[in-house]
């Protein structure tokens, strides 16, 4: 039996399919990496509208604010990606994305609790490849608590080598620059499913009826005589449970609450209370 993952204690890497090493060395196979090739491939950043480049082994030092991504966004009738603007709680700001595995990552990324800014298409990079100079555009730059991630998204089946070695060429500027790398090809079973649950109570209420103390608490005295306490339960522990169902809902979001994401949520799912919540 899979060992639980809990909410309140996982990263987004911990809830996503990773593309793994040794997919990643098929592209390393077809990259330039004679001695100096950190000084000769370079990044391209836009902030407005003037461009930047230099390269790569430089690019702990660009400055962030104004950075925009690299490609406009653009919306039509039959086009066949789907691109849009997802809003993170944890920047509040809006952010762009191309498709809808892209959206599920800002907004996995948002669930996880520790991003501090994220860049949609932050650069062009340039490197050399098989075929002479190459390009490649990140989906995405992470700002978090544990440092720097560029990501890529593409899912599982559908990389070829041309997109293998981008996708090796971006991992050795991360590991050159100290910043970690993934390309999420997906996520672990139902993980996306029960955060989508709980998106729709990300934003912030109003707690006009005291419920957030009186919840935790609830969960606490569970907890110190070794009870487990589920979702129904904590929920009946107030009058009107169909007021007190939102509220856990939010504090899972901001992981007050934990509970298991491998498991479908419902009823007799058994939640804690996480070790950073607010009493």
């Amino acid at each position: 039996m899979a060992s639980p993952l809990w909410s309140d204690a996982c990263g987004w890497e911990d809830l996503a399919l990773i593309c793994g090493e040794t997919d990643l060395a098929v592209g390393r196979g077809m990259l330039n990496l004679d001695p100096g090739w950190s000084a000769r491939w370079s990044a391209t950043w836009k902030f407005g509208k003037v461009k930047r480049a230099g390269p790569v082994d430089g690019l702990n030092s660009v400055p962030l604010a104004g950075c925009v991504p690299w490609r406009g966004f653009t919306w039509r009738t039959r086009q066949f990606h789907r691109p849009g603007l997802e809003p993170m709680v944890s920047t509040g700001r809006q952010h762009a994305f191309e498709s809808h595995r892209e959206d599920q990552f800002v907004v996995m990324a948002d669930f996880a609790g520790e991003t501090q800014e994220t860049l949609s298409q932050p650069f062009l990079l340039n490197f050399e490849g098989e075929g002479g100079r190459r390009e490649h555009i990140p989906d995405f730059l992470l700002l978090s608590d544990r440092g720097r991630w560029l990501v890529d998204i593409r899912p599982a089946g559908r990389m070829d080598d041309d997109d293998l070695m981008k996708f090796a060429a971006t991992s050795e500027v991360a590991l050159m620059l100290g910043w970690g790398y993934a390309v999420v090809t997906g996520w672990r079973p139902l993980t996306w499913r029960n955060v989508d649950l709980l998106y729709s109570r990300r934003r912030p209420m109003q707690d006009r009826l005291g419920l957030k103390p009186m919840l935790l608490q609830a969960a606490r005295a569970a907890q110190a005589v070794s009870e487990p306490i589920t979702f129904r339960e904590l929920a009946d522990t107030f009058e009107f449970p169909a007021l007190a169902r939102p509220v856990i809902l939010h504090l899972l979001w901001h992981r007050q609450f934990g509970v298991d994401l491998t498991a479908p949520f419902r009823d007799s799912s058994v939640l804690r209370v996480a070790k950073g919540a607010v009493r």
